[in-house]
C-alpha cells in the first residue's frame, strides 16, 4: 500500500474523494505549472541561500532520500537540513527545514504567503507527527513566511525577507486528533469504491482541487433558487439600460484600459516589495468620435521594471480628457498608484488618469444579467452572452491572466527559440487587446 505523504494527507483533509482520486485514478502526465508553485520554489531557493545547509536530494526518489536523511541526521554535524525525508511506518514526509537553534531541534515549514494561514497548522502538525514517530526530536515548530514589509534595496540582498512564527502550541494541541485522522486517511487510500461526496466549498478551499472538471461532469446543474440576486433566481435575461445612463451620456474621447501584472514573493525589481502587482503590459482602446477607434499597446520583457518608459508610453497614448473605462477598476487604480510611486516623473499624469477611471463592473451588475452567466459577473462570463464572436478559448495559449504571467516569465527567463518568442509575445498581445475590445463592445451594448 502507498505511504500517506504530507501532500496526500492535506488532500484528504480537504476532500476524501480528492485523496482517493490522487492515489487510485490520478491525472496522466505532469501537473501544469502554476504561479503559486513558482512562487513557492523561488521562496524556497531564497531560504536556502539565507540558511546555508545540507540539501537532501530528491532526484533518486523517496526511499533514497529517506536513507540519505537518516545518514545525515545520524552524523549530527549538519545544523541546517533542507528537504529531509522521514518515514514512520505507513506515514512519510519531506519537510522543508530541520534546524538546531542553541541545541533545540526545530521544524520550519516554509510558506510563500505573507502570514500564517489556518491550513498551515495541520500541514506542519502532520510533519511533526511523522518526525516524532520516527524518533526525530522536534521541540519547536515554526512557519517561515514572507515579510511583506521588506523592500529590495540591493540586488540579491534578501535578509529581512523571511519572518518566523512559532506555532508549537497549536501543533501540539492538534496532534492527538490528527493522528487518528491520518490512520483513517491511510485506510481510505485502499478503498475499492470512490467516496460519494457532493461538490461544495471544499472544491476550491483552501486550494483549487485538480479534479473539479471530473466531478463537475457528474454533478447536477447549479441550483440558484436561493441566490441573493432575484435576477439570478429567475433565470431570465435582464437588461435595464436606464441603470447605465453614465455610459449613454459619456463624452468623447473615450478610452478603455487593461493592465497585466505580476507579483513576486521574492522581489526582482529594486524598490519593490513582495507581491506588489507590477505591470508588464497594457492595452488601450480609444474612441475619438462614434466608431472612430484606435488601439495602442505595450509589452515589457527585457525592460520590465522600467516603469518610467511604461508610464510615458501610456500617458502619450491616452486622451488628455474624457472617461477611461475599466472592469473592476479598483485594480487599474492600484496599478496607477503604484506607477506613480515608482515613476515619480509621471506621477501627476498617472494620478490624474486614475481620477478619470469609470468602473464598468458595478454598472454591468446593475444593468444586465443572462442565465448563461450562471450567477457570475466576471468579464469572461458576461462577454460570451453579448459578443459570442469573442471566444477566449480561440485565443490559444494565453486565455487568462495567469497564462499571461507564465508566458511573461517564459519570455523573460527561458531559453527559447525566436519562433517561440514571437508566437508567445503575439499571444500575450492578442489576449490583452481582446480584453479592452470586449470592454468597448460591453459599453456599446449597455448604452443601447
Amino acid at each position: 500500500m502507498p505511504w500517506l505523504t504530507k501532500s496526500r494527507f492535506m488532500a484528504g483533509r480537504q476532500c476524501r474523494k480528492r485523496l482517493w482520486f490522487e492515489v487510485n485514478e490520478p491525472h496522466e502526465g505532469r501537473a501544469p505549472d502554476t504561479m503559486a508553485m513558482r512562487q513557492g520554489r523561488a521562496f524556497d531557493d531564497c531560504v536556502r541561500d539565507l540558511w546555508p545547509g545540507r540539501v537532501i536530494s530528491r532526484e533518486r526518489g523517496m526511499p533514497a532520500a529517506i536513507a540519505e536523511t537518516t545518514r545525515v541526521l545520524a552524523a549530527g554535524d549538519a545544523t541546517v537540513v533542507h528537504q529531509p525525508a522521514v518515514r514512520n511506518g505507513n506515514f512519510a514526509v519531506i519537510a522543508d527545514v530541520l534546524r538546531r537553534d542553541r541545541g533545540l531541534p526545530e521544524l520550519i515549514e516554509v510558506k510563500a504567503s505573507t502570514a500564517v494561514k489556518p491550513e498551515h497548522i495541520p500541514d506542519a502538525a502532520y510533519q511533526t507527527l511523522v518526525l516524532r514517530g520516527a524518533r526525530v526530536p522536534v521541540e519547536r515548530v515554526l512557519i517561515g513566511h514572507v515579510n511583506n514589509a521588506f523592500t529590495l534595496e540591493r540586488e540579491g540582498d534578501f535578509p529581512g525577507l523571511l519572518v518566523e512564527e512559532d506555532i508549537t502550541a497549536q501543533v501540539d494541541a492538534m496532534l492527538p486528533a490528527l493522528g487518528e485522522q491520518a490512520i483513517d486517511l491511510h485506510r481510505l487510500m485502499s478503498a475499492r469504491e470512490t467516496p460519494v461526496i457532493a461538490m461544495g466549498p471544499q472544491c476550491t478551499s483552501p486550494y483549487p482541487c485538480p479534479f473539479i472538471a471530473r466531478c463537475s461532469q457528474a454533478a447536477p446543474p447549479p441550483d440558484f433558487s436561493t441566490h441573493r440576486d432575484e435576477r439570478v433566481r429567475a433565470g431570465r435575461v435582464f437588461v435595464d439600460r436606464s441603470a447605465a445612463t453614465e455610459l449613454q451620456t459619456a463624452s468623447y474621447p473615450r478610452a478603455w484600459l487593461d493592465f497585466e501584472t505580476i507579483a513576486f514573493a521574492v522581489p526582482q525589481v529594486m524598490g519593490t516589495r513582495p507581491y506588489e502587482q507590477l505591470p508588464f503590459q497594457w492595452s488601450l482602446h480609444t474612441e475619438s468620435a462614434p466608431d472612430v477607434v484606435q488601439h495602442a499597446e505595450y509589452l515589457a520583457i527585457e525592460d520590465f521594471g522600467n516603469f518610467d518608459a511604461l508610464s510615458a508610453a501610456l500617458l502619450a497614448a491616452v486622451p488628455r480628457e474624457g472617461p477611461v473605462f475599466a472592469y473592476n477598476a479598483g485594480f487599474e487604480a492600484r496599478v496607477l498608484g503604484l506607477l506613480a510611486r515608482h515613476a515619480s516623473a509621471h506621477a501627476v499624469g498617472l494620478l490624474a488618469l486614475r481620477e478619470r477611471l469609470i468602473d464598468l463592473l458595478p454598472i454591468t451588475k446593475r444593468a444586465y444579467y443572462h442565465p448563461r452567466m450562471q450567477g457570475s459577473w466576471s468579464l469572461k462570463a458576461v462577454i460570451p452572452t453579448i459578443a459570442p464572436e469573442l471566444d477566449y478559448a480561440a485565443l490559444g495559449e494565453v486565455q487568462e491572466g495567469e497564462a499571461a504571467q507564465l508566458a511573461f516569465l517564459e519570455l523573460r527567463e527561458g531559453a527559447i527559440d525566436e519562433s517561440r518568442r514571437v508566437a508567445l509575445a503575439k499571444a500575450m498581445l492578442d489576449y490583452c487587446r481582446q480584453d479592452t475590445w470586449a470592454l468597448v463592445l460591453l459599453t456599446r451594448f449597455l448604452a443601447g
